[in-house]
């Protein structure tokens, strides 16, 4: 995790940011680069945001990120060689801690590049397509979990009774509707990719993404469970995996992919 490498600072740390700006079109990729002072508590994003604040929209290298307009998971970059979220992602968290230039006259360096085996759009922002091409249409959007023992929601003052929000259409609440709601929770993957661009396989493989929402609708559709298996059993499904693990290390909302890929193998070997 990155947390373990964290460096202490003084501050603020003098930072060379090197923007590996990724090859579009006929492009070759090059390098854009930032010499500035920074608090080492700034996340990665806070940095991008002030950097762009103090240039013009053709001098600065493009980026993604909508994590203050209720999208997570949009600012994946590779971060000191790691693919992590931009917002999530401090300055000293990312440093590489055997970095020598510790010292404050000498600038500690660090590198953004796009996620690898994603399409560059621009900059260091990629298409999130490659990854959503790998996901299965029909997957649930929401999941019934852990109703035994919980209590239900005070009821919302400010609608009528027995009314659902009007983001919420009714259909979309299972059952006791409003009554329910906390047992009903969102899909923990944020879709970020994150998981895909950590993973070394270099074999044709669906990847760790796709793969975990297979075991999840087979969990949550048990009467779904064989046609998912199939798919996981494919050429590029789950015996593809090799078992590094690195999907399961940087997956910032602990979804670890790599132990829903065990549970298809395990489910596939039991069925054979």
């Amino acid at each position: 995790m990155l947390k373990s490498r964290i460096r202490v600072f003084q501050h603020p740390v003098k930072l060379l940011l090197e923007i590996n700006l990724g090859a579009v079109g006929g492009d070759a990729p090059r390098l854009k680069l930032f010499e500035l002072a920074v608090d080492p508590a700034s996340t990665v994003l806070d940095l991008l945001e002030t950097l762009r604040a103090g240039q013009t929209a053709e001098d600065f290298p493009a980026y993604r990120h909508s994590c203050h307009h209720g999208s997570c998971g949009t600012c994946g970059a590779l971060i000191g060689g790691r693919p992590a979220l931009l917002c999530l992602t401090t300055v000293a968290m990312a440093l590489d801690p055997a970095d020598p230039s510790a010292a404050a006259t000498v600038p500690a360096v660090l590198r953004l590049s796009p996620l690898p085996g994603a399409t560059v759009v621009a900059g260091i922002a990629v298409h999130p397509g490659d990854l959503f091409a790998s996901l299965p249409p029909g997957l649930d959007y929401l999941t019934t979990v852990d109703r035994v023992g919980k209590a239900a929601l005070p009821a919302d003052p400010t609608l009528a009774a027995g009314a659902t929000p009007a983001s919420a259409p009714a259909a979309a609440w299972p059952d006791e509707r409003r009554t329910a709601r906390l047992g009903v929770r969102f899909e923990a993957c944020i879709e970020c990719g994150l998981c895909r661009a950590a993973c070394p396989v270099k074999a044709p493989f669906m990847g760790p993404a796709a793969l975990a929402a297979f075991n999840c609708q087979r969990q949550k559709r048990p009467e779904q469970a064989a046609a998912w298996l199939a798919l996981a059993a494919g050429p590029d499904g789950a015996g593809v995996c090799q078992r590094h693990l690195a999907c399961s290390k940087v997956c910032p909302q602990a979804v670890y992919p790599a132990k829903h890929i065990q549970l298809l193998r395990n489910a596939l070997a039991g069925a054979s």
